[in-house]
């Protein structure tokens, strides 16, 4: 009970706070997630909705690990225009020694610049930087910054495709490095509930080391207009990957 009544009051807290941009009797567009894919979507939340994604994350690599809850709060503020609060979870490494802890947290925004229109792509554009928690042991404990063009084409009525470009920058042990990134994805609506996809992402080492290549597939399940399950798993490509990875997570936008 006690959990309920905290919830109410948050969700009540939130949709006071951005109230001034509610476009009153709106009708809310299809959902669109930027998970369980490494792929971020080129559309932007509405004004006036709020989007909550939400996840697990179990990765096999030289390390064991779990990540919970992933967390990506997307706000619509403006027309055009998302504000994202994220945050990487808790990390635990099951291995003997491995560490624990609190990952970083990210504020960012996502900016809608253009329409699809013949072969010229839907196009977005994201930016943000990440907050240190203070915990040495899973997180940076520096603000980093990172940014990534978001492009999707529309293939037929079943399928699309989906690729991000990019650059982010990690601060390890005093050096703060960066790394080019992308992504290529191949989405497919199975019906009007279910959602398929295809992947291969990873970053290339510019002033850090390593290069990370991995693939992954999952679905989509829409319980609601309002509310998605998702599943997904994949492998490394490369030797500075994981050797795989797998999860789960719920997606839920508010009002309805």
């Amino acid at each position: 009970m006690k959990i309920e009544i905290k919830w109410r009051a948050v969700r009540t807290l939130m949709m006071g706070l951005f109230a001034g941009c509610w476009v009153g009797g709106a009708q809310a567009e299809e959902m669109v997630t930027d998970r369980p894919d490494a792929t971020e979507s080129s559309s932007v939340i509405q004004p006036g909705y709020i989007q909550a994604e939400l996840g697990w994350l179990y990765t096999k690599g030289e390390e064991k690990s779990h990540e919970v809850p992933q967390t990506l709060l997307r706000i619509g503020v403006v027309d055009r225009v998302e504000l994202r609060l994220g945050w990487a979870g808790y990390k635990n490494e099951t291995s003997s020694g491995g560490a624990d802890g609190v990952g970083d947290f990210e504020v960012g925004v996502k900016i809608f610049l253009a329409e699809e229109q013949g072969l010229r792509p839907e196009i977005a554009l994201m930016g943000g930087v990440s907050v240190p928690s203070w915990d040495d042991d899973v997180a940076s404990d520096e603000v980093d910054p990172g940014f990534r063009f978001a492009f999707s084409h529309t293939l037929s009525d079943t399928f699309s495709l989906g690729y991000n470009l990019g650059a982010e920058w990690a601060t390890e042990d005093g050096d703060t490095l960066s790394s080019f990134i992308y992504t290529v994805a191949v989405g497919a609506g199975l019906s009007n509930r279910i959602g398929a996809y295809a992947e291969f992402f990873g970053d290339i080492g510019m002033s850090a080391s390593g290069v990370v290549h991995s693939f992954d597939g999952g679905f989509t399940y829409l319980l609601r207009e309002n509310l998605q399950l998702d599943a997904f798993a994949g492998v490394g490509l490369s030797d500075d990957a994981d050797d795989w990875f797998a999860g789960t997570g719920l997606s839920f936008r508010f009002p309805n």
